[in-house]
């Protein structure tokens, strides 16, 4: 069983800090980060993913996966003149150990997962020529076969339509179905409505709330600055 667990959780960078974070997560669970531009949500997820160090607290990770964490990084983060099916691939570098170059399940692996997401077509082409939504989709792609027991992910619907957005939205379910524990970052608010649990950051600092909490009219005003109402169909927020 993954568990991740924050303790007293403080980090930044450049003279900005996040508040003191508390977290106990368990795989098989899905959770969105929101907050306005320049909140700290890609500083956290640096942090979980031991990119940056902590400001001070500890984050911990128990698990018996071979691949402790993947990490999306935010989109225009990657340029490669790879081919999709290569780069992709190559998120299973983690499994290879000392083996040299790629074995044909890396590659059945990679070629499984953009099928996963309906862009298998884009496997021989070079990574640098795709679109930047079609690059997004090949890196979640690439941490999709990485099998990691944490899966942080940055903004992994930007830039995407809607098919596409619903595609990674699946996939993101399907990891925490198979034991994974997923954080994803986002300015969706409808993905955030679906997660099982919101880390909301804000000017009072980090809080883990329950999505309809997270999601209220006054907590979104608070983050944001604009008035929401809610769908009457769905109960999902939309700006007014």
């Amino acid at each position: 069983m993954t568990r991740l667990d924050l303790d007293q959780l403080s980090v930044g960078r450049d003279g900005f800090r996040l508040g003191v974070l508390d977290l106990q997560a368990r795989g098989g669970e899905v959770i969105a980060v929101i907050g306005p531009n320049g909140a700290g949500k890609t500083t956290l997820l640096k942090t979980l993913a031991r990119l940056i160090p902590p400001l001070s607290g500890s984050a911990a990770i128990e698990t018996n996966a071979l691949c402790p964490v993947a990490y999306l990084p935010p989109p225009g983060a990657v340029a490669a003149g790879f081919s999709a099916l290569h780069l992709t691939a190559l998120g299973r570098a983690a499994r290879r150990g000392w083996s040299p170059g790629l074995a044909l399940a890396d590659l059945e692996a990679a070629r499984a997962a953009l099928t996963r997401l309906d862009v298998s077509d884009l496997a021989d082409r070079p990574f640098d020529h795709l679109s930047s939504g079609q690059q997004q989709l090949v890196l979640v792609a690439r941490l999709m076969v990485q099998e990691a027991a944490v899966c942080l992910l940055d903004e992994p619907l930007a830039m995407l339509d809607p098919a596409h957005a619903t595609a990674i939205e699946r996939a993101v379910r399907d990891l925490a179905d198979a034991g994974r524990l997923v954080i994803a970052s986002t300015h969706g608010l409808a993905f955030a409505a679906r997660a099982d649990r919101v880390i909301a950051l804000g000017p009072d600092g980090p809080a883990v709330l329950p999505p309809g909490e997270a999601l209220s009219p006054a907590r979104i005003a608070r983050l944001f600055g604009v008035e929401v109402s809610v769908c009457p169909c769905c109960g999902q927020p939309a700006i007014t």
